[in-house]
């Protein structure tokens, strides 16, 4: 399979994966809220945050291995993988275990000393966050294995772990509704359980499946390889710090100012944009090897020209569904949730804001890390995110309102991306007018025309399912339409045809068990 029929091929994959854990989550979290309550439910995703305190560091070292693996791929038949493999396996055992016993002590002082919760709750919030601890352990082990699925481009496998995570914590969400008794630590417990199973189920398939997962204690602690990941993942850390710190600082915020009940709102929020993220990670996971690949070979222009292409087409995949989602936002809501909390529209309106600022120079940021000298462009970036929650804390100081912090999250996302713009025209000499041209003003097209289709229904129509199924029917068609004739070149609608076409003949194989000649394949 050539690289763009992979690219082709986990797109869909992680897509399919995505749309359907999006439609599960749907009635996950709908029920879940239902059986929780507002308070327990907002605790839920309070203490979950907290958790991501200890926890955030498995994206980042997950990227740092997969970057390392990559760039090793095809030498010495996998041994140097094998290698790199080892070193980062001993590095997250250890981080493993003393994050989680320094987290503990940690944590309990936070919950006890710091936060708004009920009195009643505050024992079973620290039976909810000690128990939480385990499903770091393992998510931190599994990391050096997951990074290895990514380095392959074995998009799919993850996409069907990540489905089965998705049907378990549907089926618990369906479960919680019948449990009598403290219902907050049943869930804990079972979303536990869910992450450990579907953790350690991921680590034993990666151990059967690549040979460069072979387990070597001679190569653990390899000094050189140890000080390169970290010092890669360092720089990544920090510039993801200020993303942590905003996402969860600000949920800590709320809580001191406005209680747990707020807390809910927003958790339902970073639910939303939970999902949507994981729908344009379906464009990105697919490109990302790709484009550290092909930095690794020594080929710049094919990395560049991808990273613009993640850009491009990942903001696209996003709005196809945030725009109409946005236009009906308070009926969505209202249809999903029965009652939401207050302000919770308006929270997931500014996040999924941010969201689409974000994947406008998302491609920039995989450039610069398949490059691999971060170090001045994390600083730049974490900073940048870093000052959303002292802005976020002057708004809300100030008497603002609670979804003020919404505010502080668009100001600097515009920061970040006006940083990633700068630095790839540092380092790569893309100039500014041509990401606008290349990236801006097609995603710009379609943004507007599918923002007006969205709006028309309302003008027409009185608030019901109709008018929402209208809006999403408009949207979703401008969206396609201007998508196909005005933000793709002609090299990228000639790429989807035949790739369409490609995946079309292999469907048709499947179903009539006879194998197409290469010429029946052209000439259909």
């Amino acid at each position: 399979m050539n690289p763009s029929q992979r690219i082709v091929l986990n797109t869909i994959a992680t897509y399919t994966r995505s749309v359907l854990g999006a439609g599960l989550m749907l009635f996950s979290q709908r029920w879940a809220y239902k059986a929780l309550g507002g308070v327990d439910f907002g605790l839920f995703n309070l203490l979950g945050s907290i958790i991501v305190f200890i926890t955030f560091l498995n994206s980042v070292m997950a990227g740092s291995a997969a970057r390392h693996y990559a760039f090793s791929m095809d030498r010495e038949e996998g041994a140097e993988v094998n290698r790199w493999f080892n070193a980062a396996l001993s590095m997250h055992l250890v981080f493993a275990a003393v994050l989680v016993l320094a987290g503990w002590r940690i944590g309990e002082y936070v919950i006890t000393r710091y936060l708004t919760i009920p009195p009643e709750r505050l024992a079973a919030s620290l039976w909810v966050f000690r128990i939480s601890l385990i499903s770091a352990f393992f998510s931190m082990l599994s990391i050096p294995f997951v990074a290895m699925f990514t380095a392959k481009q074995r998009i799919t496998d993850l996409a069907v772990w990540n489905m089965l995570y998705s049907i378990l914590v549907f089926v618990l969400a369906w479960i919680l509704r019948y449990v009598p008794g403290d219902r907050l630590k049943f869930y804990a417990f079972g979303m536990v359980s869910i992450v450990v199973f579907t953790q350690l189920a991921q680590i034993l398939w990666a151990l059967a499946a690549f040979r460069e997962c072979r387990i070597c204690y001679r190569q653990w602690f390899d000094k050189s390889r140890l000080k390169e990941i970290l010092s890669f993942a360092g720089w990544t850390l920090f510039g993801n710090s200020g993303m942590l710190l905003r996402n969860q600082g600000s949920a800590i915020l709320l809580n001191i100012y406005f209680g747990p009940a707020m807390n809910a709102a927003y958790g339902i929020a970073n639910q939303v944009s939970t999902q949507t993220n994981q729908l344009a990670a379906a464009m990105i996971g697919a490109f990302s090897p790709e484009i550290t690949t092909s930095e690794g070979r020594g080929d710049r222009k094919r990395m560049l020209s991808l990273s613009q292409r993640a850009s491009k087409l990942g903001t696209l995949l996003v709005l196809i569904f945030t725009v109409p989602l946005m236009a009906e936002m308070e009926y969505v809501l209202k249809l999903w949730l029965g009652n939401p909390p207050p302000y919770c529209a308006m929270f997931c309106w500014y996040i999924l804001a941010t969201f689409i600022i974000d994947r406008l120079t998302v491609g920039n940021m995989l450039s610069v890390i398949a490059y691999g000298r971060i170090a001045a462009y994390q600083a730049t970036v974490g900073a940048s995110l870093v000052l959303t929650l002292p802005l976020a804390w002057i708004f809300l100081a100030l008497g603002s309102p609670p979804v003020s912090v919404g505010i502080a999250f668009v100001v600097m996302m515009i920061a970040v991306s006006m940083g990633r713009v700068l630095w790839v025209r540092r380092l790569f000499g893309v100039q500014i007018h041509q990401w606008i041209s290349a990236v801006v003003l097609p995603c710009g097209i379609v943004a507007f025309t599918s923002t007006v289709a969205a709006l028309l229904p309302r003008l027409l129509l009185p608030i019901s399912f109709g008018r929402l199924v209208s809006a999403v029917l408009l949207s979703v068609t401008a969206s396609l339409l201007t998508g196909w004739f005005w933000a793709l070149d002609h090299e990228e609608r000639q790429f989807f045809q035949q790739n369409l076409r490609h995946l079309r003949n292999n469907i048709v194989y499947v179903l009539s068990g006879e194998k197409l000649s290469n010429t029946d394949i052209e000439g259909r």
